[in-house]
């Protein structure tokens, strides 16, 4: 074998050796990291987890004071800037079980919008069962809770706050939100100065409003009345109203009411014309545009009334398939300028809302009264008078909710 050769032979040993030796020791590096990661046990988080379900062990076998070490033990050597030991609400029914009533109040005074944004940013405990049987269990041992605060040696304030903000825990569903409301505002006002009233305002009392702007549709038919008075009745028949329909624009309690209804009525007597009679009983129609703006003086959870005042327009003329016949009668079409004033009630159909959080949204029923007085030009001879009218609508109201 030549020189050259066996160098080359010499290379290829050297590269195979240099090889299998990275490749045996990358296989090892892994192999060490598995069993690190299959030893691994005194994680902060699996420590957390041990330690909760350590808890939840003797919370149900009733051995309080264990649960209280526990806790203890989790707080000083759990929480820190990265971990998370227990949910706020978790502390809470663990603080009322164990009776730590100072250390229950401090934790809500400093339960800020801060404290909030740092949950997210830490890290969370593995999912488990203990809030949802520290919530049942208190449920179950309510009385029993209540009575241990009250005969507890605490000021009256923090013993208020205490027992309102146990029923905010254990409330069940949201029919008793209006009940919690009457409490809360009972507390602050028996504790104006209160260290407790953020959290009673943000986290206990929810009332939620209508936003300031909302509208409504209405409609009717074949449900009014509409009666002339003065020299418009001796000319124009009275009778019901066929059609009408508006809108409300609403901010806070003043509306905006754009309204638009007619009348199909007859001659009360022979109208002359360029072209000829028209002659007595003949078919007109009376149309009532109108814009008025209103405000709602009375307003409960069923019912509102809204007085208002506005203008609009009297129009009467002939029904179209006649002045198309016939296009001089025309003429006997005319149309005033008028002042409109009237009251409405609206009567909210269906299921009411809680006090707490009102229909955003439903249908009611309308009444309505207006007096319309069209100024019609000394021109016409006969036009003086009034328009009264009734009508019973149909309408659906819109508004989104806001927390008060």
């Amino acid at each position: 074998m030549s020189k050259k050769n066996e160098r080359t032979q010499m290379k290829k040993i050297v590269i195979t050796i240099i090889f299998t030796a990275v490749t045996l020791h990358a296989f090892s590096q892994i192999d060490s990291i598995a069993k690190q990661i299959l030893n691994y046990s005194d994680s902060k988080s699996v420590i957390i987890s041990r330690a909760r379900n350590l808890l939840l062990d003797k919370f149900l076998e009733n051995d309080i004071d264990k649960v209280r070490e526990v806790k203890n033990y989790l707080i000083k050597n759990g929480e820190d800037e990265n971990y998370i030991a227990f949910y706020p609400v978790e502390y809470w029914y663990i603080l009322y079980w164990t009776g730590d009533y100072e250390e229950l109040s401090s934790s809500i005074k400093a339960f800020d919008s801060t404290v909030v944004a740092s949950f997210y940013s830490r890290v969370h405990p593995f999912e488990d069962v203990l809030i949802a049987q520290l919530r049942l269990k208190t449920r179950e041992h309510t009385q029993k809770i209540i009575a241990q605060i009250q005969g507890a040696a605490i000021d009256d304030e923090t013993k208020s706050f205490l027992l309102l903000n146990f029923d905010s825990l254990t409330m069940k569903d949201e029919s008793f939100q209006d009940a919690l409301n009457i409490q809360a505002d009972n507390f602050l006002k028996a504790y104006p100065e209160t260290e407790f009233k953020d959290f009673v305002n943000k986290y206990i009392k929810i009332r939620y409003v209508p936003k300031n702007w909302r509208t409504t549709l209405e409609f009717f038919l074949a449900s009014g009345y509409c009666m002339l008075t003065g020299e418009l009745n001796n000319n124009y028949t009275n009778n019901i109203l066929p059609l009408g329909f508006s809108m409300d624009i609403c901010y806070k309690r003043v509306e905006l009411n754009l309204r638009f209804s007619f009348v199909n009525n007859k001659m009360k007597r022979d109208f002359d014309y360029s072209a000829g009679v028209y002659e007595k009983d003949s078919s007109m129609q009376i149309f009532f545009p109108e814009a008025s703006f209103g405000f709602a003086a009375l307003q409960s959870e069923r019912l509102k009334l809204t007085p208002f005042a506005g203008i609009g327009v009297v129009s009467i003329r002939v029904p179209p398939e006649s002045s198309k016949k016939n296009p001089e009668l025309k003429e006997l079409s005319k149309s005033a300028f008028s002042y409109n004033v009237g009251a409405s009630i609206d009567i909210k159909l269906g299921k009411m809302g809680y006090r707490f959080r009102p229909t955003p949204s439903g249908g009611f029923i309308r009444i309505r009264y207006g007096y319309s007085m069209p100024q019609f030009s000394s021109k016409y001879d006969g036009m003086s008078g009034g328009v009264h009218q009734i009508s019973i609508g149909y309408g659906v109201f819109m508004s989104a909710l806001i927390r008060e």
